[in-house]
């Protein structure tokens, strides 16, 4: 076990793209979760939402059962989902009781509504007239 602890340390050192492909899969999977289909939200998260709804980068096959740190072997999942499936194979965890009442929970979540755009701040300065 030691041994797969020190490979994961190492490969995690070694990997700065996971941002970049956290954003690619949000993108691919249309921003839900590859597990339970929630709408997921992207780091920054500037809104106050459920911690369960943060997009995170997870493993299909983990690193500790020998899977490799890559963007085919990474899918994004939002934290519930990636918290409760541990070290099981994506397909164990698709099999499990969490995943299933988790995806009964998720066709109850309301679609997330479009950003306002915000308005540009813009002072205008009139210059007054004198009589």
């Amino acid at each position: 076990m030691q041994q797969a602890e020190r490979r994961i340390a190492k490969l995690r050192g070694r990997n700065r793209a996971g941002p970049v492909w956290l954003a690619r899969h949000f993108e691919r999977q249309n921003g839900r979760c590859a597990y339970c289909g929630i709408p997921m939200l992207l780091p920054p998260f500037r809104i106050k939402k459920p911690a369960d709804r943060r997009a995170t980068l997870d493993h299909i096959v983990p690193l500790v059962r020998g899977g490799a740190d890559s963007e085919a072997n990474t899918v994004a999942a939002c934290d519930a989902c990636n918290g409760a499936k541990g070290n099981m194979t994506a397909l164990a965890f698709r099999l499990s009781a969490f995943c299933i009442a988790r995806k009964a929970f998720a066709a109850t979540v309301p679609e997330p509504k479009a950003a306002k755009p915000m308005k540009p701040l813009v002072v205008i300065v009139r210059k007054r007239r004198r009589p």
